[in-house]
C-alpha cells in the first residue's frame, strides 16, 4: 500500500485524512520563508500540508515511484516529478525544504539527504516529518504512516547530522488515536494539547528541524556530480520575478 499517488490522494480525502492534514499543516506555519523573493519546496506527497495561496509559493516535488499529481486543483500547475537522486535545482537555490512522505519510503535515505544539503542555501533549513516509532501512528497500515521505515528521535537526529545538518528543532504532533473517527476527530484540538504537554514522546509524527551545516562533508560528492550539469545550462535556474508571476 501507499505505493501509488492515488492512493495517498485517497486517504487525505477522507476525513481522517483532512483532519490529520489540517493538524500537521498549522505546524508548517512559522517554518516557510516569507521573504518576497523566497524560494520554498517540498520533496514527498506534500499537497495535503500546502496552500494555493501560500505567497511565496511553495513548488511541490513528487518523486517518480508515485505517479503524477497535478496541484493545485485549479491555476497554474506548481507539482513535478522528480527523480530524489538528483532534483532539477541548482546547488544552494532553496531557502525552505520540507520532506513529508518522503525519508521513511526512499530506499536510499543518505542520497536524499545529500542532495537536500546541495540545494539548500547557506542559511536554508530543512524539515523532515516521518512516522514516529514509538508512536501508534506507526502501526496504522491503513494509514500512510504505517508503512516505510519509522525513525525515533535519536536515529533521525543521528541521520541528519551524518549528512551535514544541525537539528535546531524537534517535536512530535498527531496525538488523536490513529482509528479516530467521530468524537475523537471532534475533541482532535483538546487530545493534541494534552498528549504535547503530558505524553510527547508518543506523538505519530516526528518533526525534526535542521539548517545546513556549511563545512559538512556531506553533499560534495553531489556537488561535483552535478558541476558538469550546472555548467551545461542543465538544471533549473533560482526563480527570478518574471518566472514567478508565471508560477503565480
Amino acid at each position: 500500500m501507499f505505493e501509488d499517488e492515488s492512493e495517498f490522494h485517497d486517504y487525505y480525502t477522507s476525513r481522517q485524512g483532512r483532519h490529520v492534514a489540517m493538524r500537521l499543516r498549522r505546524s508548517l506555519a512559522e517554518f516557510w520563508s516569507r521573504a518576497p523573493n523566497g524560494c520554498n519546496a517540498a520533496f514527498g506527497h506534500p499537497p495535503p500540508l500546502l496552500r494555493a495561496d501560500d505567497r511565496p509559493p511553495v513548488l511541490a516535488f513528487t518523486p517518480m515511484r508515485l505517479g503524477p499529481h497535478p496541484w493545485p486543483p485549479k491555476g497554474p500547475n506548481r507539482s513535478v516529478l522528480v527523480n530524489g537522486k538528483s532534483l532539477p535545482l541548482q546547488n544552494v537555490q532553496l531557502d525552505r525544504l520540507l520532506l513529508f512522505h518522503a525519508l521513511e519510503f526512499d530506499p536510499n535515505p543518505s542520497r536524499l539527504l545529500d542532495e537536500c544539503w546541495r540545494v539548500l542555501d547557506g542559511a536554508g533549513r530543512l524539515l523532515v516529518m516521518v512516522p514516529n516509532r514509538n508512536g501508534l501512528w506507526a502501526r496504522a497500515e491503513r494509514t500512510p504512516f504505517g508503512h516505510g521505515r519509522p525513525y525515533s528521535r535519536g536515529q533521525l537526529r543521528k541521520l541528519l547530522l551524518d549528512h551535514g545538518f544541525t537539528p535546531v528543532r524537534a517535536e512530535t504532533v498527531l496525538f488523536m488515536p490513529p482509528a479516530a473517527i467521530g468524537l475523537f476527530l471532534r475533541f482532535a484540538p483538546q487530545i493534541e494539547r494534552i498528549g504535547r504537554n503530558w505524553s510527547p514522546a508518543v506523538g505519530g509524527v516526528l518533526m525534526i528541524e535542521a539548517e545546513k551545516n556549511l563545512y559538512a562533508p556531506a553533499g560534495k560528492t553531489s556537488k561535483a556530480r552535478h558541476s558538469a550539469l550546472l555548467a551545461a545550462g542543465k538544471l533549473a535556474t533560482r526563480p527570478t520575478g518574471s518566472m514567478r508571476e508565471g508560477i503565480d
